[in-house]
């Protein structure tokens, strides 16, 4: 199994249900040519309907997830159950787009080798390697990271491979309300709060777009600005609860803006969320520098 992402085995199979390609971390192969054969069957009949994007079965506890490339060369991902299938999905298309493109020939041939394709074990497990990076990084964050896209949306399409159209499929109408509240300034958290949406369904379209590498993301560093009297002044305009000024005067010194919103809060043994509420607090009289954590 291969780590965070979940990838038992990667298959490539002809039209015809003939692999040409197999790959898994420990050498197992559960997806054999029966199987091969019935995905074939089943990606046959839902091609009858124009229907071309990825899909996904249930298979003895497991998730078989699949895609239908141009030339009818199939696809197929085996994955734990609970495995994140919407960025597995990115993952997949990923592959298939490189394998197509260095093999276009090849596949076209009238009996394809199996051998012929034995060189994209290296391609595979680089980019298994690389998206459980990604994966392992914003899957690890809190909700108070700032995604912010690396161009304008409308360049997305042409720089992506498809990504838009993908992602409108996997995420619906909410992914379109998310992608458009990225500004470079929100958390995910703040963005949760605007739309009215549950976080983790905000953090699932982050990893997602990351995956693609689409997104810069970055950590929220709190610096309270001058503990004086002036500031202490200030507080007492404020008007805080006594166990917010404590825990308040107990941030202090590690708001500096060289740590994160989480890892203060981790130290004081607090919540994310109730130090970012007492701090918002504060408006101006705190800094939010944001670090990349991912760019």
């Amino acid at each position: 199994m291969s780590g965070r992402l979940q990838v038992n085995e990667f298959m490539v199979i002809t039209p015809g249900g003939i692999p040409i390609f197999h790959y898994s971390p420990d050498g197992s192969r559960k997806l054999d040519q029966l199987l091969s054969g019935f995905l074939t069957a089943i990606t046959s009949f839902a091609s009858e309907f124009g229907e071309r994007s990825v899909q996904s079965l249930a298979f003895e506890g497991s998730e078989v997830m699949y895609e239908q490339a141009e030339s009818d060369v199939i696809f197929i991902f085996l994955a734990d159950a609970d495995a994140p299938k919407k960025v597995l999905r990115a993952v997949l298309r990923d592959l298939s787009r490189k394998f197509m493109n260095r093999y276009s020939v090849e596949v076209e041939m009238d009996v394809p080798l199996e051998s012929l394709f034995a060189d994209f074990k290296e391609e595979v497990e680089i980019s298994l390697k690389y998206y459980e990076g990604v994966l392992k990084t914003t899957s690890s964050l809190s909700s108070f990271v700032v995604p912010s896209m690396k161009g304008d949306i409308s360049n997305l399409a042409s720089i992506s491979h498809g990504l838009l159209d993908q992602y409108h499929r996997d995420f619906g109408g909410v992914g379109n309300k998310i992608l458009e509240t990225i500004d470079g300034e929100s958390s995910i958290y703040d963005i949760g709060e605007r739309l009215g949406i549950e976080e983790n369904a905000v953090q699932e379209a982050v990893e997602y777009l990351a995956i693609w590498g689409v997104l810069r993301i970055s950590r929220m560093c709190p610096e309270i600005k001058g503990a004086d009297e002036r500031f202490d002044a200030y507080l007492s305009l404020v008007g805080l609860p006594e166990k917010e000024y404590q825990l308040l005067k107990r941030a202090m010194p590690l708001c500096d803006g060289s740590r994160a919103l989480a890892e203060v809060s981790e130290k004081l043994g607090v919540t994310s969320e109730r130090l970012h509420e007492v701090l918002s607090k504060l408006g101006e009289q705190v800094e939010w520098k944001l670090v990349d954590v991912m760019d």
